[in-house]
């Protein structure tokens, strides 16, 4: 095959521009990733780097937000209730997920809690005081005889009718005599008896009983539930108002923590009540939120009072204003300036579970970025909080990660081979991407390659179908003009003459008609389906009409016909192109058959489809010739075939018809046996 000069060109430079580059860039990628393993090394190191800095900054930045926000929770504890009736008000308070309880301090005096201006120099009694022999006697003596219970409560209240009696016993046994006899009518709902001898007891504060430290806010919670069993729920508001601000007043503070279940007992119960004006439970329920918060407060102060003393008096505070002290399993934040401006100081008391959950979402979230970096973040006790520890790793770096939660943060050596493991998996990776890119070059260039060729021959077949175009019709032309000379010269004097020569014009002209049809035939096909008319017509008549037309010229041929068409074969399609498709298969039939022959005709419809077949007893089509009959201006090679004229695109035209009307074409041939061709069209409704 002769490549032309453009064909040339084109190859040069799909070789200069595709395959050459793509060699050079195998190459040396086939080079680097040989060096994969060296690289993997080194990129791990950076990622260790960068995940260290990534977890480091993740934690200071949370750290950070919480001292931000601690920051600005202490703007709002200027405004907490002071007094008895500021604590009635509704006030915000901003609280801030990790710190459980946030003191105000301004130039070493507390600003927050500070309840009724008390200081909270206070001592507070915490040791538990042991109950006496005479006690435990009498509590033992109530539990082990529930019988004689009753006797004994009656013999106490037989000594009421004069209550001042009670104290020429012992101070012990009068404390004892007089709950024995509360309870008692307590239980019998003797509620003015019972309150008559808890205000005798409520006189003398402070009192010990057995199993308590100290007996006044079990008798004033006694006494409120009192008035609340009678109904008495005025009485029993004012009641709690007026312990209220007893202990307002109080300029000691005597145990708080039942001080503080007493108050919180006593507003729940009130809020319940159901004639409670609107403006009286929500003063109650700001009451409740305000004063339990400073109580809780005023607990976790003085539970810790040492290390907060000491978080006070300690001067050695970070530049940046941030002090951490622990004790046990208590710490505490200590802020001051430049945090805060002038001597303004706030310790807070950090909530260990929610400050962690903090720092751990933040580490886990840069942690899902670097899962291939072996690390471990451990507490205190050596418990894994994130990470985990590798059974046989090098240490590379250590440090600790959280001032606040004491945090050790370590790296480890990688394994050497993981990292040729996870190289390998990279290396085969990029071959296969190599090899992919190679096979695609090469698979593409034989296509390329290929489709020259076909172009070339499609070429090569256009200017042979342009030969035989001309030559078809230089012939029919040439023997119309040479007859119609002799006609118009009066060289043809005879009638007979006359009358055949104009019998081959018309025969000459015919044959020109049908080429000149064939190609606007397939060049509409070539438009598509937009240039076709679409409508239900019978196939049949179709083809019937197409036989009738060139019978005759299969008759003086030498020719049988067998014909069958049945009617009501209705299809949907186009008249011009199903009537060219009947038309050159028949004549395809008639012009490659020679006599004696037979051709066989037939239409019928089978299973919703109507079936078209001409069969013939001609020539017959070669195996290795089928496959490309079809194509555009191609002619079997055969000098049978070749001495037969012809366009070569009777039956691209037919391809061309039958696909577009979503049919199927089949042929079946043997060489010197002839020919059948069959399409299937699917029936109208």
């Amino acid at each position: 095959m002769q490549v032309s000069r453009n064909n040339l060109l084109f190859i040069l430079l799909f070789a200069g521009g595709i395959i050459l580059p793509t060699a050079i860039l195998a190459y040396l990628s086939f080079r680097n990733i040989q060096n994969e393993v060296y690289l993997a090394q080194k990129n791990f190191d950076e990622n260790r780097a960068s995940f260290q800095s990534e977890l480091e900054d993740a934690v200071s930045k949370e750290q950070k937000k919480i001292y931000q926000e601690t920051k600005g929770a202490s703007l709002f504890l200027y405004e907490q209730p002071r007094g008895l009736l500021d604590f009635g008000n509704a006030t915000e308070f901003k609280s801030v997920d990790g710190i459980e309880a946030i003191f105000l301090f301004n130039n070493g005096s507390l600003v927050y809690p500070d309840i009724s201006s008390r200081k909270f120099s206070s001592t507070q009694d915490f040791s538990t005081t042991i109950p006496s022999a005479r006690e435990k006697a009498l509590y033992q003596e109530e539990l082990a005889n529930p019988s004689n219970r009753e006797k004994i409560y009656q013999s106490r209240v037989a000594r009421t009718v004069h209550p001042s009696s009670i104290f020429f016993d012992s101070k012990e046994d009068q404390v004892q005599n007089l709950l024995g006899m509360i309870r008692f009518n307590y239980q019998n709902k003797k509620y003015d008896a019972a309150l008559e001898l808890l205000e005798i007891l409520e006189k003398q504060p402070h009192q010990q009983g057995y199993l308590h430290t100290d007996l006044t806010r079990s008798a004033n919670l006694l006494h409120f539930e009192i008035l609340v069993a009678q109904k008495k729920h005025q009485e029993a508001q004012d009641y709690c108002l007026q312990i209220l601000n007893e202990f307002l007043e109080d300029k000691s503070i005597k145990d708080l923590s039942s001080s503080r279940f007493f108050f919180e007992s006593a507003f729940t119960q009130i809020l319940s009540f159901e004639k409670l004006p609107q403006d009286r439970r929500e003063a109650f329920w700001n009451l409740r939120e305000n004063f339990n918060r400073q109580l809780g407060y005023m607990d976790i102060l003085f539970k810790h009072k040492d290390l907060f003393v000491e978080a006070l008096e300690d001067e050695n505070s970070s530049k940046d204003g941030i002090l951490y002290k622990q004790e046990d399993d208590i710490t505490i934040l200590k802020m001051s300036y430049p945090y805060l401006s002038g001597d303004q100081m706030v310790i807070a008391k950090i909530d260990n579970k929610a400050y962690r959950d903090r720092l751990v979402s933040k580490m886990k979230m840069v942690a899902q970025s670097w899962k291939n970096i072996p690390f471990s973040v451990v507490d205190q006790n050596d418990n894994i909080i994130l990470g985990s520890i590798p059974d046989s790793s090098i240490i590379v770096s250590q440090g600790i990660l959280s001032d606040a939660m004491n945090w050790e943060f370590s790296l480890y050596e990688k394994d050497m081979q993981d990292i040729k493991k996870e190289s390998r998996h990279r290396m085969f990776l990029m071959y296969g991407l190599m090899l992919f890119a190679l096979f695609a070059v090469i698979f593409g260039s034989v296509f390329m390659l290929r489709f020259i060729a076909q172009e070339r021959r499609l070429l090569s077949m256009k200017t042979n179908f342009l030969s035989s175009v001309s030559h078809e019709l230089k012939t029919p032309l040439t023997s119309i003009k040479m007859f119609a000379e002799m006609m118009a010269r009066g060289r043809v004097q005879k009638v007979e003459k006359v009358q055949e020569y104009s019998g081959l014009i018309g025969k000459e002209a015919t044959r020109l008609e049908n080429l000149i049809g064939a190609i606007l035939n397939y060049t509409r096909m070539e438009n598509g389906t937009s240039a076709f008319k679409w409508e239900k017509l019978d196939f049949s008549a179709c083809a019937q009409k197409v036989f009738d037309a060139v019978e005759n010229i299969g008759i003086e041929k030498g020719l049988e016909f067998r014909a069958h068409f049945e009617s009501c074969s209705f299809v949907m399609g186009d008249y011009t192109a199903l009537y060219s498709l009947c038309q050159n298969l028949i004549e395809n039939a008639i012009k490659y058959t020679n006599a004696p022959g037979e051709i066989t005709i037939d239409v019928h419809i089978e299973d919703n489809h109507v079936v078209f077949s001409v069969m013939d007893t001609g020539v017959g089509i070669p195996p290795a010739e089928q496959k490309n009959i079809f194509n555009d201006f191609y002619r079997v090679g055969d000098e049978m075939t070749r001495s037969t004229k012809g366009s070569g695109l009777g039956l691209a035209i037919v391809k061309r018809v039958a696909k577009t009307h979503r049919a199927t074409i089949s042929l079946v041939s043997r060489p010197g046996k002839g020919s059948t061709f069959t399409v299937k069209f699917k029936k109208a409704e």
